[in-house]
């Protein structure tokens, strides 16, 4: 078992990244892989928070922690074994005793599939074996290739058998809206909502925690056994929504080096500034005992003091915020992602 902190509710948790080798995926993130670790191949998604992410039981190159901390706790039996002072009030009404978010780092160096997630009501009713939630997610993308771009819904109302033909003709692509994308943009895939990110994209994602993905359409690609990957049509055209989306809403400057990049039902997400871009050299946050947050640190470094200790962050560094945490101070030039259920 690993060696708790007397008080995990309190003390900001730095976490392993975990990462996953996607047929899509790049080496933009090879550089998480911890040192000595087997590689993995392409590596598409480097998961930074959610329930299964680990405590860095000890200090990485780059951060350095003051006071108790754990050693290789899971974020999931830390929220099990202290329920709303850990996850915070309004996931907890919601959820229960479980980490509800999961964040991500992506690196497209192909398309993805074309792919729909569920609501919640779909994953209870549907999917309760897997434990999942329904999936809504946002993409804050950090590079884009010249003419990048990504799926987003479809063009003009359609109908399933329509979806159908067009999966079973390889054209489903032309039934979906195109959108160019460069970096700082910010797309929200609401649960039902077809979806693909395209080539030469790495983005940020801040999503339900929730693995439950119906792919539609995947260009016929192959592993390395030469089976196709599954596709899920009955579920997915079950859960997709049919018409179009409306144009995504641009990020909402808040002041004071704060920028809101999306809000939905299940999170919020925001960019912080802390000493660029006119922002103070110095932010102080209290956290509310609403909910837990995730702040990434994308770019610089900075120092994050807390009444727990204090730490030294460099770019990809990933911390769980508990609910009753208390106040943050964040001192430096660096450039960070908060998200909160």
């Amino acid at each position: 078992m690993p060696n708790l902190v007397p008080d995990p509710t309190r003390c900001p948790l730095l976490l392993e990244p975990e990462l996953v080798a996607r047929p899509w995926g790049g080496r933009r993130l090879a550089h998480l892989a911890p040192v000595g670790g087997a590689s993995v191949g392409p590596i598409g998604e480097a998961w930074l928070a959610g329930p299964d992410s680990r405590v860095v039981g000890s200090a990485p190159a780059g951060a350095r922690t003051a006071g108790a901390r754990t050693a290789g706790a899971r974020l999931a039996d830390l929220a099990a074994e202290h329920g709303e002072a850990f996850v915070g009030r309004i996931p907890f009404a919601r959820y229960g005793a479980r980490v509800p978010l999961l964040a991500k780092l992506l690196d497209a160096a192909e398309p993805l599939s074309l792919q729909v997630h569920p609501d919640d009501g779909y994953a209870l009713r549907e999917e309760a074996h897997t434990g999942h939630l329904g999936k809504t997610e946002a993409w804050y993308v950090l590079e884009a290739a010249p003419g990048a771009s990504v799926l987003w819904g479809w063009e003009r109302e359609v109908e399933v058998r329509e979806v159908r033909d067009a999966i079973d003709a390889g054209r489903l692509e032309q039934l979906l809206r195109r959108l160019p994308v460069q970096a700082g943009d910010v797309i929200v895939n609401q649960a039902g909502v077809v979806h693909a990110v395209g080539a030469g994209i790495m983005l940020y994602e801040l999503q339900q925690a929730s693995d439950l993905t119906y792919r539609l359409y995947d260009y016929d690609r192959r592993d390395e056994h030469g089976r196709a990957r599954d596709l899920h049509l009955d579920k997915g055209l079950a859960v997709a929504r049919l018409t179009p989306e409306a144009t995504p809403e641009p990020p909402r400057p808040l002041g004071q080096g704060r920028v809101r990049l999306a809000r939905t039902e299940a999170f919020t997400l925001e960019r912080w500034a802390v000493g660029c871009e006119d922002a103070p050299r110095e932010q102080v946050w209290q956290v509310a005992p609403d909910s837990l947050e995730v702040w990434t640190v994308l770019e610089g470094a900075v120092r994050l003091t807390s009444t727990a200790g204090r730490w030294e962050l460099r770019a990809h560094d990933t911390l769980l915020v508990p609910a009753n945490a208390g106040t943050l101070r964040w001192q430096g030039h660096a450039l960070l992602v908060q998200g909160r259920a």
